[in-house]
Order: C-alpha cells, then sequence, then structure tokens
C-alpha cells in the first residue's frame, strides 16, 4: 500500500514537472523570456543546482532541466497586431435620398454625420479616407453595408463628401485605412 501511494505521489510530481517544462517552451513560442531580477521579493528564483534529479528513480540523472524558474514578462503581444489597412477604394456618395432611413447597424442613416458604407468591413470600423487629388482627408465609422453598384467599394455619407470633395464629381478613387 505504501509503495502504491509513493508511485501516484511520483507519477504526479513527474508531471507537474513535465507541465512545468511544458508551459516554460510555450511561453518562450510567444515570445515570453524569463525575469532577470524580480523587485517584489515575493517570487524565489530556483537555478538548477537547487534540484538535484540524478537520485530521483524514475527521472534520472538524463531527464531534461530547467535552467530557471521565474516570472515571465511578454517581450511581445500574444496576438500580433494586424498591419494597418490602407488601400485604394472607388468611392461614391449618398444623401437626401437615404436620410433618417435604418442602416445595416440599426441606427438611421444622417447624412449630415461622418458614417459610410462598406460591403465586409465589420460594423462600427473607424475609417479614415484620404482624397490623393487633393490631399484631405477625413474620419468616419462603417454603419451600413453596401454599395450595390459594380465597381464601387464605398459609399459615403454627404458631409463625408464635401470634406473630401467628391460632391461634384460624384465618384472618385480614395485610399482608406483601419484607425
Amino acid at each position: 500500500m505504501a509503495e502504491m501511494h509513493f508511485l501516484k505521489k511520483a507519477a504526479c510530481w513527474t508531471t507537474v514537472s513535465l507541465c512545468i517544462l511544458s508551459i516554460g517552451s510555450a511561453s518562450a513560442s510567444l515570445g515570453y523570456q524569463p525575469v532577470d531580477t524580480h523587485q517584489s521579493g515575493d517570487v524565489e528564483i530556483i537555478g538548477r543546482d537547487a534540484t538535484d534529479f540524478s537520485t530521483d528513480p524514475l527521472i534520472g540523472p538524463s531527464a531534461a532541466r530547467p535552467e530557471k524558474v521565474a516570472c515571465l514578462t511578454p517581450v511581445q503581444s500574444p496576438r500580433p497586431v494586424p498591419p494597418s489597412m490602407r488601400e485604394a477604394v472607388t468611392a461614391s456618395w449618398y444623401g437626401p435620398d437615404h436620410h433618417n432611413k435604418l442602416t445595416a447597424s440599426g441606427q438611421r442613416f444622417d447624412m449630415h454625420k461622418n458614417t459610410l458604407s462598406h460591403r465586409t468591413l465589420p460594423l462600427g470600423t473607424k475609417v479614415r479616407l484620404i482624397n490623393p487629388d487633393n490631399g484631405k482627408s477625413v474620419e468616419g465609422v462603417v454603419n451600413d453595408r453596401g454599395p450595390y453598384i459594380k465597381g464601387r467599394d464605398v459609399d459615403v455619407s454627404y458631409a463625408m463628401a464635401v470634406q473630401l470633395g467628391l460632391v461634384t464629381k460624384g465618384v472618385l478613387k480614395l485610399h482608406i485605412e483601419k484607425i
């Protein structure tokens, strides 16, 4: 019975050791690295000399030994931040005919606010549109779906069209970037 209890305990500690090793390697692959010094003093850094694995019958002297156990700090974000989207789009504008009608977001369209429609960007996405012809730019929020005319990528509100110098031309090539 005592031997069985010892084997269960040894297996448990082996599992814990392997988990710690795999957490360390996973942390390293995510860009985390050990802290050299810890200022609060409530974490003990254990070097490899502090634990002698050679006397453990289950692990033995050939087992991998951890170099250090310590607090980990992120060197970089575990999830990469997507690069800002910047592309050329064909834009048109919409105004009085759609004013006060419901948009895909459930809001009422207000032609005097900086809003736009886009087929794929998530509703609520903030974007900046830039007119390369005159250098004017304006920021707005995607709150509708469309345009549904072939060859057009975005429909901007009348307010945005005025700020971009798009009203008289009707359709224009612009640059769009997420902000």
